[in-house]
């Protein structure tokens, strides 16, 4: 990950989305030199799977706003000397100086130690992420940092571990022959086997005594959590903070086997969320579930089938999934093995089963949907970022934290009502990337056709290079030598003016700071944008609204800028006359 400025952009706006959970980035404002409890976070940020960033010169307590740090060179040797004296191991960091909205940003890379080497210590403790900060890890986090060191041949079988005194009596019995009845339809090699039995021992359900293994009592049992009371999920949905001192509601515990807690999970999901109207292509109106059922299901069925099944569940812990007015999140014990969340979301077919035995039990057990609980082909988080995107909404995101792994699903529509006004005034029926492109573009991204291949991994090269031609034809964009841009604002002002002589084109001055500090800011953003109110204003440049009227000022006297509406109203428009 390079960081530029539209890293930065883009990275603000989602930490705005997520709120409070800021476990791979954190943002301090730095605006004395080194922040308090900087060491902390390095050592935090060394012991994550793949260690994280440190914003210094970006305030969180006032909106993730850019505040800026006064001596970019002289923090990043505080903060090697800090890394370097007080954290051991010391992990390594690199730094990237953004300029942005005329401040100066720091980015901190912690990278991650190799496992062998952790748990790095500060000041003799250590430290790990979680969604609200730094926390001193605990022996179960011990434990899990230990196992991830070990090569994948040292570690321990937790899913083949025996149950002494447990038999397939306590299986359901009708869950039990449909399976059978699924291997042999689907091996023609294991269909040769009459004997259950000694089917059942050789597909790791029980042993040669015909004791249960732990991951056939999880994938069959009648009720798995009679023997380990912590295969299940606790479900809730968390109340926002009010006078009142509830705190959740609709809080339950699901229980029986894998593919009953999968039923029960999406169940519980489908009444705590909302169903939206929303318009198919062809103009008609629908109602749909607020977020993509088959997205929903294959981060659930992940949740289950790939929680550790060692140390935290000794210690109770479950599959957990809340739902708040922010975000549904899916969370289960223990974190990746042998790929991490970049290879997860890219376009490579990925699989890494965390519990191999379970994971081939459950390619032949079904849900009440009729579908297999697992597929197998290691291409279900790519289809679950294609559900998202074709339905509109904010992407996912992916948080390992070596002891757990989460997904949050943020609610609500990825763009507000202004950029939707604006995407409808083109009067073009577009897809999901090309509204993508186009808010970007107005916003003041740079966007090559090659990082939309990157971006859009799950769509061919072939689709793309279609959706593109058709904005390009329609003259809503235009491709040239610096990447893809919006046809209003790809040319220069003597190219408009012979492109289109009967058009007046504002004269900008070759000095806009000149008007004041601010005023290059709030230009260029205007001149990327058909129309913004203030609020737009503050929100997009991180300036404060004093900031931002005085900008507003000299170019609305020097007649660069004009406003739809009156002074003092809230929803006036500000926008460069064209």
């Amino acid at each position: 990950m390079e960081w530029d400025e539209n890293l930065l952009h883009k990275t603000l706006k989602q930490l705005r989305l997520f709120g409070d959970d800021t476990t791979l980035i954190e943002c301090k404002r730095a605006k004395e030199g080194t922040p308090k409890n900087l060491g902390e976070t390095l050592c935090a940020f060394a012991n994550m799977p793949e260690g994280g960033t440190i914003l210094l010169g970006v305030d969180e307590r006032s909106g993730f706003r850019v505040t800026g740090v006064p001596d970019p060179a002289q923090l990043e040797k505080s903060v090697t000397s800090l890394c370097r004296n007080a954290v051991d191991p010391a992990p390594q960091v690199s730094f990237t100086h953004i300029k942005a909205y005329g401040k100066d940003v720091v980015a901190v890379t912690v990278h991650s130690l190799q496992p062998s080497e952790k748990p790095a210590r500060y000041r003799g403790t250590a430290y790990l992420r979680q969604a609200d900060g730094d926390y001193a890890m605990n022996s179960n986090d011990f434990r899990m940092l230990q196992i991830s060191a070990l090569h994948s041949s040292e570690r321990e079988n937790f899913d083949r571990r025996v149950l002494p005194g447990t038999s397939i009596a306590e299986l359901d019995s009708t869950l039990l022959d449909t399976y059978l009845r699924n291997v042999r339809r689907n091996s023609t090699r294991l269909s040769k086997i009459d004997d259950d039995a000694r089917l059942l021992q050789i597909l790791n359900i029980t042993d040669s005594d015909g004791n249960l293994r732990l991951g056939g009592l999880y994938a069959l049992g009648y009720f798995p959590q009679t023997t380990e009371p912590a295969l299940g999920a606790t479900v809730a949905v968390r109340l926002a903070r009010t006078d009142s001192l509830k705190r959740n509601q609709n809080l339950k515990d699901l229980e029986g086997p894998l593919p009953e807690l999968i039923n029960e999970a999406m169940l519980w999901i489908q009444q705590n969320t909302n169903t939206v109207t929303a318009y198919k292509p062809n103009g008609h109106m629908v109602d749909r579930p607020e977020f993509p059922p088959s997205a929903i299901r294959e981060v659930v069925a992940n949740a289950f089938v790939h929680r550790d099944l060692g140390p935290t569940l000794d210690v109770g812990k479950r599959v957990d999934i809340r739902v708040s007015d922010k975000a549904l999140i899916i969370q289960n014990p223990g974190g990746l093995q042998g790929i991490s969340v970049a290879q997860l979301e890219s376009s490579e077919l990925t699989k890494a089963a965390v519990n191999q035995r379970l994971y081939e039990i459950a390619k032949n057990l079904h849900t009440d949907d009729g579908q297999r609980v697992i597929e197998g082909e290691g291409g279900g988080i790519r289809e679950v970022l294609a559900a998202v995107h074709e339905a509109r909404l904010h992407p996912p995101k992916f948080i390992d934290t070596g002891t757990q792994f989460k997904v949050i699903f943020p609610r609500g529509e990825r763009f507000n009502e202004e950029d939707k006004e604006w995407l409808d005034s083109h009067e073009i029926t577009l897809n999901a990337m090309q509204e993508d492109l186009l808010i970007a573009l107005r916003e003041g991204a740079r966007i090559s056709f090659s990082y939309l291949c990157r971006e859009y991994h799950y769509l061919s090269e072939k689709a793309l290079r279609s959706a593109v031609n058709q904005l390009i034809e329609r003259d809503i964009i235009v491709e040239t030598d610096e990447g893809l841009a919006l046809y209003n604002f790809a040319f220069s002002p003597k190219e408009k003016r012979e492109a289109q002589p009967d058009r007046e084109v504002t004269r900008v001055p070759n000095d806009l700071s000149k008007l004041g500090k601010n005023v290059p800011i709030v230009y260029n953003l205007l001149f990327s944008s058909d129309s913004l109110t203030l609020k737009d204003i503050l929100f997009r440049t991180e300036l404060t609204e004093n900031q931002v009227r005085y900008a507003l000022g000299p170019l609305l006297e020097q007649k660069l800028v004009e406003m739809r509406g009156g002074q003092g109203n809230r929803g006036t428009q500000y926008y460069i006359p064209r």
